[in-house]
């Protein structure tokens, strides 16, 4: 520990929370017991905040801990200073969380990652953004690509964001309608909330096509929206083809939905022709049986030759 970083109680009304801070604190059972710990044991594991701008206690790592202190009746808190730039405290921030909590919301990385990469950008003077994004990749052990997924999701909408927290938008979909405009984003959110549908994967990225060609539309996003559930996902999946005489007759289809339609259309013509042949077939074997048993009937009441015309 640095000779000027010490360990000091602190009144709780003294401290701030860290300046655009991207980690809620959320009133839960998971506080109740926190809380519960604090009045029984007190704060065991001392709060981390550095000097501001404005020479005042930040609160870097510890909000939760702040909270359930302020609940269990504590005026005052043990805290650990730390004497260093806002820039290094925002990436200690998101470092620490990441470390310490259980739960994290997907909007909660987004915007911690966001953060982190401009104090990274700031501190890397002249690089550019893409060797900052590497490095902060090293720096948390994340890929640099799912980092960029992660920083997309700041591009949405608050609502749209807010479903994506509950579970309610796949993480690949959202991504994609991050890169549509805003009244396009609260169009989709509207169809949501009215029909409970909801882009898959395969919509999500036409229409992130179709905004890069300046194509979209409010219409063309209900319609798109409007196919049954699944019918929109079934392009994701290719059909292969290994047999030249397959491809000859299916080749010329649009897409994997045609195909499909053609070879079930097929198939239920070959049964519907199988059935015939075999209501054909069994319609014969009744006539010839008929045959059978009238010349045994003229055998038995002319007492004829031995010859049957069979």
């Amino acid at each position: 520990m640095d000779e000027k970083e010490q360990i000091r109680m602190i009144e709780t009304d003294e401290l701030h929370s860290f300046r655009g801070h991207t980690f809620q604190v959320r009133d839960d059972e998971a506080m109740h017991r926190l809380t519960e710990s604090v009045k029984r044991d007190g704060i065991l594991t001392p709060i981390l905040a550095f000097l501001n701008e404005d020479n005042e206690p930040e609160v870097i790592s510890g909000h939760r801990r702040l909270k359930a202190a302020q609940k269990a009746g504590l005026l005052e808190v043990p805290v650990l200073i730390k004497h260093i730039t806002r820039e290094d405290a925002t990436l200690l921030m998101g470092d620490s969380n990441f470390a310490w909590r259980e739960k994290i919301l997907p909007s909660e990385k987004a915007y911690t990652f966001k953060a982190m990469l401009e104090s990274m950008h700031k501190k890397m003077k002249g690089e550019g953004i893409d060797n900052c994004r590497k490095e902060l990749a090293e720096h948390i052990g994340e890929s640099s690509t799912q980092i960029h997924r992660y920083l997309r999701l700041t591009e949405l909408i608050e609502e749209l964001l807010q479903l994506v927290d509950l579970g309610k938008f796949g993480f690949q979909s959202a991504v994609e309608i991050s890169y549509l405009d805003g009244d396009s984003q609260k169009t989709i959110y509207e169809i949501y909330m009215d029909t409970g549908r909801k882009p898959s994967s395969a919509v999500a990225k036409e229409l992130h096509r179709l905004m890069d060609a300046d194509q979209l539309t409010a219409e063309r996003i209900r319609e798109l929206l409007a196919k049954p559930e699944g019918k929109g996902k079934a392009d994701e999946y290719k059909l292969v083809f290994h047999s030249p005489q397959l491809y000859s007759i299916l080749g010329g289809c649009r897409s994997v939905s045609e195909r499909v339609n053609r070879i079930l259309r097929g198939l239920m013509l070959l049964e519907k022709q199988e059935k015939t042949f075999e209501e054909e077939y069994v319609a014969e074997q009744e006539q010839e049986l008929e045959r059978i048993q009238a010349l045994k009937k003229q055998k038995t009441e002319g007492g004829g030759g031995d010859k049957y015309d069979w």
